[in-house]
């Protein structure tokens, strides 16, 4: 009988392990940004930095499109057709911040929704870090 218990044991550690495991690919999303993508989110993302100065808004609305290009690319199917807002809540396991990721989008929402919308300096610094966290989690290299 403690030889069943035994196997038992070991079965259960087998499949927890197997979860465990399971759990973190899908969390890392399975696929990768081609080298092509890597060099196109990076040299727009320091487009983006460079023209933070002369229009934060507009450099929080193009890093809301950048994250939107990515989050497509890493999941494929899964995201396709859909809006950023959509793709967010389908994929909050990429991002190790999701309230910074959602804050940075609904001000992205502001901005494009709301006439004579004035955003502080640090909220757009604030959030162009939530995007820069972001790819990051969906493995963009950004130095």
């Amino acid at each position: 009988m403690e030889f069943y218990i035994y196997i038992f044991v070991a079965l259960l550690l087998v499949v927890a392990i197997f979860l465990v495991v399971y759990v973190f690919s899908k969390r890392s999303g399975g696929r990768k940004l081609a080298e092509k993508d890597q060099q196109y989110v990076s040299a727009h993302w320091y487009r983006i930095l460079d023209s933070f100065n002369h229009s934060p808004s507009a450099a929080v609305l193009d890093a809301d499109k950048l994250l939107d290009y990515c989050l497509a690319k890493r999941g494929g199917k899964k995201f396709h057709g859909l809006p950023l807002g959509e793709k967010l809540k389908k994929g909050q396991a990429y991002f190790s911040d999701v309230d910074g990721v959602w804050f940075a989008h609904k001000m992205r929402n502001q901005i494009a929704h709301e006439l004579h919308v004035k955003i502080s300096l640090d909220d757009a610094k604030r959030a162009l870090s939530a995007y820069k966290r972001a790819l990051m989690d969906l493995g963009v290299k950004l130095g």
